[in-house]
């Protein structure tokens, strides 16, 4: 009988699928969907749940080594870099880091030399060397012979330049010098033109405004340079500082009995002393 009720067509159930009226919705979640996503809901409510409850018995005293490997960081407990270390020389064996630690040492010392002549080139080209980019010249001391002179002492008519260069204590360019550059650059075409240029006051005023804004400009580049010079500066500085801690690090995985002199200050490393070890 058990053949025949097997050889009898079945009907076959399908699955309900999504009404028409709601496929924009997706398809149809059926039983075994949402058993799933139920078990996900109430696992993480119970997580939730336990974690609360922890928290409200947590006692602010409590202590584990732990703490002593991890930080928060933006609200993230992350393992500080000597942890990271340990691990990493437990995995890779400590001849590896010595490896690692010394190729760092060496690129750090690279970079850094690199900035040092960097550096010296820059400030061998610079003229005006200054604090936070402030110009800093050498004084001209000029000497009179009655103080009348040195109340009405004109200081454009001294030097024979015009009233927009006088304050300036480099490229202080003379009257005849501006206009016989305008000459080279334009000649006249004749010779009343020429008397007209030497004594025109609007050419030298006109002049003396476009070696103004060549002026600004020049400013511009060297506050850029300024500023690129003290960017190096902190770069080299910190340079310096991360080469001064490789250094104590590899000094420190030497053998011999030391002892810690001077703890660190401002960022750089403690300083230690090593046993004097008797030769031969």
């Amino acid at each position: 009988m058990s053949s025949l009720r097997n050889a009898v067509k079945r009907i076959t159930h399908k699955e309900r699928s999504q009404p028409q009226n709601r496929s924009h919705l997706g398809l149809l979640e059926k039983k075994k969907d949402y058993k799933l996503r139920a078990k996900d809901y109430h696992l993480k409510e119970e997580q939730l749940k336990a974690m609360k409850s922890k928290a409200s018995l947590r006692n602010p005293d409590e202590f584990y080594f732990g703490m002593n490997r991890s930080a928060v960081v933006d609200g993230t407990h992350k393992k500080t870099n000597e942890a990271r270390m340990k691990e990493m020389q437990t995995d890779i064996g400590p001849d590896a880091v010595r490896l690692m630690k010394d190729q760092d040492l060496t690129y750090v010392r690279l970079h850094r030399q690199r900035d040092v002549k960097k550096i010296d080139k820059m400030e061998s080209e610079m003229h005006f060397l200054g604090v936070a980019g402030k110009e800093v010249g050498r004084s001209h001391t000029i000497f009179v012979d009655t103080n009348d002179d040195a109340d009405n002492f004109n200081v454009a008519e001294h030097f024979d330049t015009v009233p927009e260069f006088a304050n300036r204590d480099f490229n202080r360019r003379r009257v005849k010098d501006i206009i016989q550059s305008s000459e080279e650059k334009n000649t006249p075409t004749s010779a009343s033109a020429a008397d007209e240029i030497h004594n025109s006051d609007k050419y030298i005023e006109k002049e003396a405004k476009r070696n103004l804004e060549q002026l600004k400009l020049a400013a511009e580049e060297r506050s850029k340079s300024y500023r690129e010079l003290e960017l190096r500066k902190n770069r080299l500085s910190q340079l310096s500082m991360a080469e001064a801690h490789l250094n104590t690090e590899k000094l420190i995985r030497c053998k011999g009995k030391k002892r810690k002199v001077k703890d660190s200050v401002n960022g750089m490393p403690a300083v230690y002393k090593w046993r004097k070890v008797r030769s031969g």
